[in-house]
């Protein structure tokens, strides 16, 4: 089952969390990991952050478009691009991650991520791949800056692309989810680190 992630807010690292969505429309106050069985921990993000001590952090989750996104993407490409079903794959070195939270002060890039997603157009269904490589800047240990640092779109034409891309990149409703959800993340690893 894809879960409900606004826009395009598929982002890998700390932001993945918005994956759940529990994350995705918790406050700061209220956050706390969803409940699964044994076998879906394994393919939870959730637990793969928070409980796995494994050297990489590797999971997967699908998302969807948030209604208010898929409208303004159909509005930027003429009605042209309607929609998209998405598949993140992460693979990311925990130390990276550790790092990122035990440090006040600090520009957090992840590596480029891949993600493959099925896109409806007005022409039918199409494949397409891109990467995401997010940047979040740490200040005081408060994430105050992001952006989801989507590139390398392959299976549309460049006309396509372009717009949304610049979109996503640029997008206030992503940016303000990827600050709710790295703070979320923050304030828990370091009220976890205080126990």
């Amino acid at each position: 089952m894809a879960k409900r992630v606004t826009g395009f807010c598929i982002l890998p690292a700390l932001a993945l969390l918005a994956a759940s969505p529990a994350w995705a429309n918790a406050t700061d106050d209220t956050a706390a990991p969803p409940t699964h069985t044994a076998d879906q921990q394994e393919a939870d993000c959730w637990h793969q952050f928070m409980e796995a001590t494994s050297a990489r952090i590797t999971c997967g989750f699908p998302t969807v478009m948030e209604d208010a996104d898929r409208a303004q993407i159909r509005k930027l490409t003429r009605e042209v691009l309607l929609d998209a079903r998405c598949q993140v794959a992460i693979d990311v070195e925990r130390a990276l991650v550790d790092d990122a939270v035990k440090t006040p002060d600090t520009v957090f890039t992840v590596p480029p991520q891949p993600v493959t997603c099925e896109i409806e157009t007005s022409r039918g269904k199409l494949p397409i791949a891109f990467t995401f490589a997010p940047k979040i800047e740490i200040k005081a240990g408060v994430a105050v800056k992001a952006t989801p640092g989507m590139d390398h779109v392959t299976g549309v034409n460049s006309w396509l692309a372009w717009p949304v891309v610049a979109y996503v990149n640029a997008s206030g409703s992503i940016r303000d989810v990827m600050l709710k959800v790295v703070n979320a993340y923050l304030k828990r690893r370091h009220e976890a680190a205080a126990q």
